[in-house]
C-alpha cells in the first residue's frame, strides 16, 4: 500500500491559508468600538469631565501629544433623549476634538502614519473631494478610521491657512460620518 508523505510545500500552503483566515476574519469579529480618548470616555457628564486632572472646564482639556501641549475641545449631546429634556443633567460626552496645529504636508503624513498604526483607515476622501478642496470649493478634507470613530481633518480657515484636527466621536456620530462618505475601493494584493 502506498503512503504519501506530506511535503513541506503542502504544510506551508496550509499555514498560509490559516494565516489568511486569521488576518482577514478574526479582526472583523474582534473590532471593538472606541470608547473615547485616554481618560475622556463617551457618555461622561460635564461634571465628570471637569473633575479630570487635564480638564480646566467641562469644555476644554489639555494633553501632551507629540511633544506639545494640545488643546482638546469637547462636545456633548443628549444621546437620544428628547430635545425638551435637554438640560445639563442629560448631557453626555459625544465628541473629542484635538487641535493638532498648523497644516504642513509633512505633519499631515506623520499623523496619517500615527493613526494608521493604531486604527484601520476605512473612509478616505476621494479625488473629487481633493480637487474641490484645492479649488477652494470644499472647506475640509476628512479621512475616517475605524468606521468613522476617529477622523483626521484638514480644515481651511477664513484667511486661507489650514489646520489639522483629530476627532474622536461616539458610534452614533461615526455612523452619520460614514453615511456621508463612500468607503475606499478594495485594493487587490
Amino acid at each position: 500500500m502506498y503512503h504519501r508523505k506530506y511535503d513541506k510545500s503542502f504544510i506551508s500552503w496550509g499555514l498560509f491559508i490559516v494565516t489568511l483566515l486569521f488576518l482577514f476574519c478574526i479582526p472583523a469579529f474582534s473590532s471593538e468600538p472606541i470608547d473615547g480618548f485616554r481618560d475622556l470616555k463617551f457618555g461622561m457628564s460635564p461634571q465628570e469631565v471637569q473633575a479630570l486632572p487635564n480638564c480646566s472646564t467641562s469644555q476644554e482639556c489639555i494633553y501632551e501629544l507629540s511633544n506639545k501641549n494640545r488643546y482638546v475641545t469637547l462636545t456633548y449631546g443628549t444621546n437620544g433623549a428628547s430635545p425638551e429634556s435637554e438640560s445639563t443633567n442629560n448631557l453626555q460626552l459625544t465628541t473629542v476634538t484635538i487641535d493638532m496645529g498648523q497644516y504642513t504636508e509633512e505633519w499631515y503624513h506623520q499623523l496619517q502614519m500615527i493613526l494608521g498604526k493604531s486604527y484601520r483607515l476605512t473612509h478616505d476622501f476621494t479625488d473629487e473631494t481633493m480637487s474641490g478642496f484645492l479649488a477652494k470649493q470644499v472647506e475640509k478634507l476628512q479621512a475616517g478610521y475605524e468606521n468613522g470613530q476617529v477622523v483626521l481633518s484638514v480644515i481651511r480657515r477664513q484667511f486661507g491657512n489650514m489646520i489639522l484636527k483629530v476627532i474622536y466621536q461616539n458610534p452614533q456620530l461615526a455612523t452619520g460620518f460614514i453615511r456621508q462618505r463612500p468607503a475606499p475601493p478594495a485594493t487587490t494584493p
